[in-house]
């Protein structure tokens, strides 16, 4: 994969981040280990322009003053009210150093099970693993097209790239083919409280009908 290049400058801590946004700039961290943590600022313009198509995985250059750092997109803050991107997280991993990373999950094809009314459950898709940079996939295939109703897919069953190794159970389940339900179990309890009712209410109703007719000075004494 193509690294995705930003131009970065040094960035005042003394400065507030409020200003950095107000002059189109977005205030950012580099760390990693072995390295002391550095301030910096990207064109809030730049950003924008990669920011959809930026992963955990995705690799990234940033070049300060003619030296490039290589690294990744650990965070991304957003404001709580407008959502706009008010500060990232750079990490540079050090070389033969493992870092920990969340690797997509693109699961290829259409089920068999589904054309008999199965039923899919994507229950994990992305990934935790433990790797080292230069064994960084963008995404890690899953072809579900021979999948029949009952079959799962679990975290031992993935054709992991080599050097990469999963950071949860092996029997984890990822992605699931369940039978259909009908209906839900509190759709089940509605429709049996609704018969029982309907069985009550002619009783009652004869029980009514009943009273009505006891001619008037009939009624029982105490």
């Amino acid at each position: 994969m193509p690294d995705l290049v930003f131009s970065v400058s040094n960035r005042e801590k003394k400065e507030k981040a409020k200003n950095l946004i107000k002059r189109e700039k977005i205030p950012a961290v580099v760390y990693g280990p072995g390295r002391e943590n550095m301030d910096i600022m990207l064109d809030k313009s730049d950003v924008l322009k990669h920011l959809n198509r930026i992963a955990e995985t995705t690799p990234i250059k940033l070049k300060l003053d003619g030296n490039e750092m290589h690294g990744f997109l650990k965070g991304a803050q957003r404001d709580k009210v407008t959502d706009n991107i008010i500060h990232l997280d750079f990490y540079i991993p050090s070389e033969g150093h493992k870092m920990e990373i969340h690797i997509p999950l693109s699961f290829v094809g259409e089920p068999a099970g589904i054309e008999h009314g199965g039923v899919v459950q994507e229950i994990i898709t992305d990934l935790p693993v433990q790797t080292l940079p230069k064994d960084i996939v963008e995404t890690i295939e899953v072809n579900v097209e021979e999948l029949e109703i009952g079959d799962v897919i679990r975290v031992k069953d993935l054709d992991l790239p080599e050097g990469i190794k999963p950071l949860i159970d092996e029997d984890r389940a990822v992605y699931v083919v369940e039978s259909p339900r009908s209906m839900t179990i509190e759709e089940e309890e509605e429709l049996l409280a609704e018969a029982e009712e309907e069985e009550m209410e002619p009783e009652v109703i004869e029980k009514g009908k009943e009273e009505e007719e006891i001619p008037e000075g009939e009624e029982e004494k105490d």
